[in-house]
């Protein structure tokens, strides 16, 4: 029999074990929750700041686009020529004609007689043309004007007119086919047709059922009730075939693959907002009754006001036609097939406006300022970007300077080059105002926020007014600035080499331009 006392010496020395393991657990479940705890609080902070950094870029973004829209308005001049007022073929997907009327009026609407050769042209030598950076502290904006008037816009697939509405389908399967020709995402001509035949399909409502009822719009029209205009140019990507990667642009091995968003416009064909149809229906009746009564009143008709006036119809600006001094080559290749307008016509175009222009022209331009469509020296930029003087290039100052084009000059059939000049300008109204807010943390390592704003450039009393289509919209999708000339990977080096190392790593930085999505090493330690 064992003594009491070393049963007791036992239990004590079990219950100091249990203690232990107690303690022990104690002590990791206080570490667990500790650090969880500063974890938890870390990520706070950082989203804090995070949530500031992104309210600054905003911030940021909205001061810059006012100088941005500044420098639109300061480009136009008061005198911009005939163009304004000139009807496109959609008439607002109702109307025909142009705004002149008339027999053989021209359906896209201005280049008529009387026509001011002279007038404001938007190209390569506007202040605007060129990606800016507007630098605060440790915040970058970089801003990229793009006129819209440079690409095709596909509201002329539904177009009233039905010739014009089959050229239009075929210029954009041409346009289809060319887009991506000579990469390895080329898109052939039934790729082009397809596409097509499902943005017609889509806003002509085939297929719509009740599932996805149709939303009534202002731009209804009586005689078209089944028509729904893209509002947006997103829209494209709730077909089906158009996803991401067709729609923005993509670079491969420092070669830019355009989308369909740098070529596709929607926002070229424009029309007064006629107003509350309610009050137009009020205002229309006290009209006639004050009519009736034999007052002294007039109809809202020959008022000259906006609401519901046959003025009001027809479509303002410069409408769909294509400006030659900003196109792409896939937009210019898609007007006319190549037995009418051979490859070397539209090669010349694009040589010609990447020209060096002569002494004569840059005094012209530089008496004339920036709105008169002259050169910008490099200090006159309201950026942060300072680089090599620029070389003053050729511009188009009216569709009739192609005659100084030997291969456009000696197309023998005459009715080809006055169809070209129909469907084209030498000016722009609509631009989008892409910007990209950067935060550079380190070498390759930044925060970017981008958005986008798309306005209409008027003449108003002698001076320009901006209207706003699309306000400061977040935007996700990659855009980058296209070049008519790609240079080589030793021609690029030797061009980095002129450049000072302020202007280097701000192009490196860039996200407008194509050297931002370059490898290192043809990049060089521009991003420190």
């Amino acid at each position: 029999m064992k003594h009491p006392m070393d049963l007791s010496d036992k239990r004590r020395t079990d219950e100091q074990g249990i203690a232990l393991i107690l303690v022990v657990v104690f002590v990791i479940l206080l570490a667990v929750v500790s650090y969880q705890l500063v974890v938890q609080a870390r990520m706070s902070r950082l989203t804090g700041e995070n949530d500031a950094l992104l309210a600054r870029m905003r911030n940021h973004m909205e001061y810059t686009i006012n100088e941005v829209e500044g420098s639109l308005k300061d480009d136009m001049q008061a005198d911009d020529g005939g163009d304004e007022g000139g009807a496109s073929p959609l008439g607002g997907l109702g109307g025909a004609g142009s705004a002149g009327g008339g027999e053989g009026a021209n359906p896209l609407g201005g280049g008529g007689e009387g026509e001011d050769v002279a007038a404001n042209t938007d190209s390569s030598r506007d202040s605007w043309f060129q990606p800016t950076a507007y630098s605060d502290d440790d915040l970058t904006t970089y801003v990229w004007v793009e006129d819209e008037n440079r690409k095709f816009n596909i509201l002329s697939l539904i177009s009233p007119e039905e010739d014009y509405a089959k050229e239009s389908k075929e210029r954009f399967v041409r346009l289809i086919d060319e887009l991506r020709d000579g990469t390895e995402f080329d898109l052939s001509s039934a790729d082009g047709q397809q596409l097509a035949q499902i943005i017609i399909d889509w806003m002509e409502g085939v297929g719509r059922t009740e599932d996805v009822p149709r939303p009534q719009l202002k731009s209804d029209r009586e005689d078209r009730q089944e028509l729904t205009i893209m509002l947006h140019l997103d829209d494209l990507l709730m077909l089906r075939d158009v996803d991401e990667d067709l729609f923005y642009d993509k670079v491969l091995d420092a070669e830019l693959i355009p989308g369909l968003e740098s070529v596709l416009t929607i926002y070229t064909s424009l029309l007064v907002d006629p107003g509350d149809p309610e009050k137009l229906a009020q205002q229309d009746n006290a009209a006639g009754a004050g009519q009736d009564s034999g007052s002294s009143g007039q109809s809202s008709e020959g008022s000259g006001g906006p609401v519901g006036s046959e003025s009001s119809e027809q479509p303002i600006g410069i409408g769909v036609r294509i400006n030659l001094n900003t196109a792409p080559y896939a937009v210019l290749r898609s007007l006319f097939p190549r037995h009418q307008i051979p490859d070397a016509v539209i090669d010349a175009i694009i040589a010609y406006r990447n020209e060096e222009a002569e002494e004569e022209e840059d005094a012209a331009g530089e008496q004339g300022g920036e709105g008169a469509g002259g050169a910008v020296d490099a200090e006159d930029y309201s950026g942060d970007i300072r680089g090599p003087e620029e070389v003053e290039k050729k511009i188009f100052e009216a569709v009739e300077d192609l005659e100084e084009i030997p291969e456009f000059k000696n197309i023998a059939d005459p009715e080809i080059k006055q169809q070209f000049y129909a469907l084209t300008t030498v000016q722009s109204d609509v631009f989008t105002i892409h910007m990209a807010s950067m935060f550079k943390r380190k070498k390759n390592a930044y925060v970017l926020r981008r958005a986008r704003s798309v306005v209409v450039r008027l003449d108003h009393d002698e001076e320009g007014v901006l209207y706003p289509l699309i306000r400061l919209e977040e935007s996700a999708g990659r855009r980058i600035m296209p070049v008519d000339v790609v240079v080589d990977v030793n021609d690029y080096a030797n061009r980095r080499y002129e450049l000072d190392e302020f202007s280097r790593e701000e192009e490196a930085w860039n996200p407008f331009l194509i050297d931002f999505y370059r490898p290192d090493w043809q990049r060089g330690e521009d991003r420190e």
